[in-house]
């Protein structure tokens, strides 16, 4: 996958952004991390944006809201939610509402991995498709 494809992350939990950050490097992609929801959406490169990881809980807004938020504003971004909780009901409205992948901390590399090549697939189709 191309280096020029911008991930970015948003959690509020440093250590753990910074090893999601660490991963996506290593994976080859170019990446911005942020603490916040409002910190991401006043990024000049939100619409250079090609996948969004991003925490299911902030105060003011959740990760789906902030997904719903993009869309009407014509950014579908193709999203992944990450909780530390599971929570069946929340999972089904995240992925009916178009999130492509419901991560339960703690993940896998694979998974992750594979939440992001979907994520892409969806991004572009025709760059991505082997």
């Amino acid at each position: 996958m191309p280096t020029e494809t911008l991930i970015s992350i948003i959690d509020d939990d440093e250590d753990f952004r910074e090893s999601i950050v660490g991963l996506m490097k290593y994976w080859g992609f170019t990446v911005e991390a942020f603490p916040s929801e409002l910190a991401f959406l006043s990024s000049p490169n939100v619409r250079n944006t090609s996948c969004l990881i991003v925490d299911l809980q902030y105060p003011r807004m959740t990760g789906i809201e902030l997904h719903r938020r993009l869309v009407e504003s014509g950014y579908a971004i193709p999203t992944i939610l990450i909780s530390a909780h599971l929570d069946d009901s929340v999972r089904a409205r995240a992925l009916a509402d178009g999130i492509v992948c419901y991560l339960t901390k703690p993940f896998d590399e694979d998974a992750l991995f594979g939440c992001v090549s979907s994520a892409l697939e969806r991004a572009k189709p025709d760059e991505y498709r082997s």
